[in-house]
């Protein structure tokens, strides 16, 4: 497929979004794998890790007869009782009846906070072992009305205890998952876009655009005769392709008339000069006056019409060792003129830099339409020195 496109545009709107799809879908096997491994890694992670379990007891605080405090003042002292269920003293009770921990592992283990706005301390304990865990939230409950302070001022009441908990609360699964759903696709994007990337190929006109950045003139498909003429061939499968390349060309160049171009491809192919030679044909036959100039400095095998061997031509002209009529051979269809490369090797490269451009200028009151075969962007400025100042 030959794509040709022109200046520079923005995309069309949408036209990231569906480039985007079709990336994943190129590299959808890299996107799946990608999400698969880290599903896994996630997967492995919770079922080898340490599982705890949390098992909580409720105690109720009411003020005893003889407490006279304020309000305010019995709220404070709520708070102190939940910071007494961690305490030394109270953890050192609990050792006594549940064997396997001393208080440092009961530290970490134990939490006493008031439930808002009742008169109720909750007091949670974390274990491996989910049926100490409720030993232990209970042994604390017991402990505290013991070490409480302002002894006989309270009285307490076990309101909930603890029981054996059926699930664990750590890892939690819920976050987990989210949290590893979020990094598998984070992931398997990125992974996505950098094969892409490292890859990079592009399969349709669409894509051609929006990765460039250019205006699309026309889709050619590829050639069935690399030496042919299409052109001048209304029977050929690809005259009418070429046809509405010419007409977008001209449609393109209607309130900016485009005195030259110049043709150029992304890399070397085997097709090198098909597409000139074809658009200068198509441009002739609509009564344009075309020179087809061949400055691809390159030994490379191109078009029979740009292969004029021993033939004076471009390079030949811009040393001044020939005349244009020297230089120059009919092309293919009345209309048209070619240039050949010339002797390339005899021609100092900066001559296309120092006098490309005036001698186009010459051409001006004689052609209508100059075309330039380049060689390849990948391999040489050429094709940026010889559309300068056009």
């Amino acid at each position: 497929m030959h794509t040709v496109t022109t200046s520079r545009t923005a995309p069309r709107q949408g036209a990231n979004l569906r480039i985007f799809g079709r990336l994943l879908w190129r590299r959808r096997w890299v996107f799946t794998l990608v999400l698969l491994f880290v599903a896994v890694v996630v997967a492995t992670g919770v079922t080898i890790a340490d599982r705890t379990y949390t098992a909580s007891a409720r105690i109720a605080v009411s003020p005893g007869e003889e407490f006279t405090d304020s309000p305010v003042d019995y709220a404070h002292l709520l708070g102190t009782l939940a910071d007494v269920a961690e305490s030394r003293p109270v953890l050192q009770d609990v050792t006594a009846s549940v064997t396997g921990l001393d208080v440092d592992d009961l530290r970490d283990a134990v939490e006493g906070s008031v439930v808002s706005g009742t008169v109720l301390v909750q007091v949670a304990a974390t274990d491996s072992d989910p049926e100490r865990a409720a030993r232990v939230a209970n042994a604390v409950v017991a402990a505290l009305p013991v070490h409480a302070p302002r002894s006989g001022a309270f009285t307490f009441a076990v309101t909930e205890p603890a029981v054996v908990p059926a699930s664990f609360t750590s890892p939690n699964l819920k976050v987990i998952v989210l949290a590893g759903g979020v990094l598998a696709l984070g992931l398997a994007l990125a992974a996505a876009v950098l094969a892409d990337r490292l890859f990079r190929t592009v399969d349709t006109a669409d894509e051609v655009a929006a990765t460039t950045g250019a205006s699309l003139l026309g889709v050619l498909p590829r050639p069935e005769d690399g030496a042919g003429v299409p052109a001048a061939d209304p029977d050929s499968r690809d005259f009418d392709s070429l046809r509405a390349l010419r007409v977008a060309l001209e449609f393109a160049s209607s309130e900016r008339p485009t005195r030259s171009l110049v043709v150029a491809p992304v890399a070397d192919h085997r097709w090198s000069g098909w597409l000139e030679v074809n658009l200068a044909v198509a441009l002739a036959e609509v009564g344009h006056r075309v020179l087809l100039i061949d400055a691809d400095r390159s030994g490379r095998t191109r078009h029979p019409v740009l292969s004029v061997e021993g033939h004076a031509g471009l390079h030949d002209l811009l040393d001044g060792s020939a005349t244009f009529a020297e230089a120059s051979v009919p092309g293919p269809v009345d209309g048209v003129t070619v240039v050949p490369v010339g002797n390339p090797a005899y021609a100092a490269p900066s001559l296309l830099e120092m006098r490309f451009r005036a001698l186009l200028e010459s051409f001006d009151a004689r052609y209508d339409v100059v075309l330039i075969h380049a060689a390849p962007v990948t391999e040489s400025d050429d094709a940026r020195v010889s559309a300068r100042g056009r």
